[in-house]
Parts: structure tokens; sequence; C-alpha cells
């Protein structure tokens, strides 16, 4: 029986890619370099915000860049970005049958606590594990297993929504489901080892009791 639902967010419930393109061409210029597409920023997203400045500006940024870049990024943040459809309806479901939900993401506390609260989802959520919550963060099963025990469940009970292969790699350390959704920042591709369990084609009409009889790499409408 499916008891927890855990989440990563870019990505997943939330396309942030815009807000986070500005913000860091807002630092480009300031640093008096060129900017980037929206698309190569996708590209970027899933190591956190400051791994994503350290991948545009090619080394390991500054403290004052990473602090210019989070001001820039605090002031967009949940300005461009939007909920996937579903996502919403999608929750209010889960939250309703008694099922845990938690997000699990590498972006830093500040931004992920604001972009949850301006979309006004905060309260669907159990608990939150930001990528500056632990000492580590995703692909480390110890991410989710902090989760599991905060929400007392067990693997057995939980699935991982997420994106991307990092989110495939945690949950497959982890011991719980994988499932991904086919939107979203991939970033990599997804086959032998990263192979999800199952993908979810729409939040609208997602049930994750028809998942546990689906076969392997079905998609869940």
């Amino acid at each position: 029986m499916l008891r927890a639902l855990l989440f990563d967010l870019d990505g997943t419930l939330i396309d942030t890619a815009p807000e986070i393109a500005h913000a860091l061409n807002r630092t480009l210029q300031w640093l008096g370099r060129p900017a980037v597409v929206p698309e190569r920023v996708r590209g970027w997203i899933g190591d956190g915000a400051r791994a994503l400045l350290d991948k545009a500006l090619g080394e390991r940024s500054s403290d004052t860049t990473w602090e210019h870049f989070s001001y820039e990024y605090a002031a967009a943040c949940g300005q461009a970005s939007r909920l996937y459809p579903g996502t919403r309806e999608m929750l209010e479901r889960m939250s309703a049958r008694g099922v845990k939900l938690a997000v699990l993401t590498n972006k830093e506390a500040r931004f992920a606590h604001k972009l949850l609260t301006l979309h006004d989802i905060t309260g669907h959520f159990d608990l939150l594990v930001a990528g500056d919550s632990l000492a580590v963060r995703k692909p480390d099963p110890a991410v989710v297993a902090y989760a599991l025990d905060a929400l007392q469940v067990g693997p057995s009970e939980a699935a991982f929504v997420g994106d991307s292969v990092t989110d495939v790699r945690t949950a497959r350390a982890a011991g719980v489901r994988a499932w991904v959704v086919t939107h979203g920042y991939p970033n990599g591709e997804f086959g032998g080892v990263d192979s999800p369990d199952a993908y979810i084609g729409r939040f609208s009409d997602f049930d994750p009791e028809f998942a546990d009889d689906s076969p392997a790499m079905a998609t869940i409408y």
C-alpha cells in the first residue's frame, strides 16, 4: 500500500526555468558576460541554484557572485514560474486520501519555501528536504531515508516522483519506486539502470494505486 509520495520540485511540480534564466542572465550581465538562452538553462537545473550558477560560469562561483545571483533569484522567484497542469488538484486528491507528501529538492531552502508559498501549495506537504537541509543531497539515498523516517513510512510504502535521471538514481539507491513525469528537465537519458518504474503522463488524473499495478515503464495517465 502506498502511504507516501516524495516529489522533486523544479521540473516536476513547477516549471521554474523562465525565472531562473532571468536571474542568471541578470547576473551574467552584471559580470559583463553574454546571456544564455532559456533552453540551455533548463539543462543546468537539478543540482541546486549555486551548482547551476557554477555550470553557467564554467567554474566555481565566488561568494560575491553567488550573493548577487541569490539577490536576483530571490527577486524573480515565483514571478514567472508556473505549476504544471493538474498539480494543485493532484496534491488535493492525495491529501484527501491521507497520503503523506514531501518535497525533496536540491534547491536551497529559502528559494524552495518561497516557491511553494507563492504558488500556494505549502499546506499540502508534510515535509520539505532542501539542498541545504542535510549534509548530503540527491542522489544520496540518505535524503530519502531522512524523509521516510520523518514521515514514519517504509521504502515499500513510498514512491519518488521526479523528472530526471538524478531522481531515478535517488529512488533506486533508497529502495523506493521511481516514477518520472514526461515534462520537466531530464538531464540525461532514461534507460538501463536509469529506467524508471513508470512514467506519469498527466497529473490531472494521476492515480498512484493504478501505478502499483502497472508494468514497469508503462505510462500512467
